[in-house]
């Protein structure tokens, strides 16, 4: 019997952890700091961001 003869295996689905963790099931610590860090800054973007639509609508 030849391999492509033998029926495939379908890949199986990735969990959610593994979709957001780039296929693996655990990140590392180093990859979790960085994960934390961007979070960190994507919220004081997003509060400069707010501060200034605010300082415009006053300045109307």
């Amino acid at each position: 019997m030849h391999e492509h003869d033998l029926p495939r295996k379908k890949p199986r689905a990735l969990t959610y952890s593994e979709m957001m963790n780039g296929g693996r099931t655990r990140i590392d610590e180093k990859t979790h700091e960085r994960e934390l860090e961007m979070h960190r800054r994507e919220i004081t973007l997003e509060r400069h961001v707010n501060h200034l639509e605010q300082s415009l609508k006053i300045a109307e």
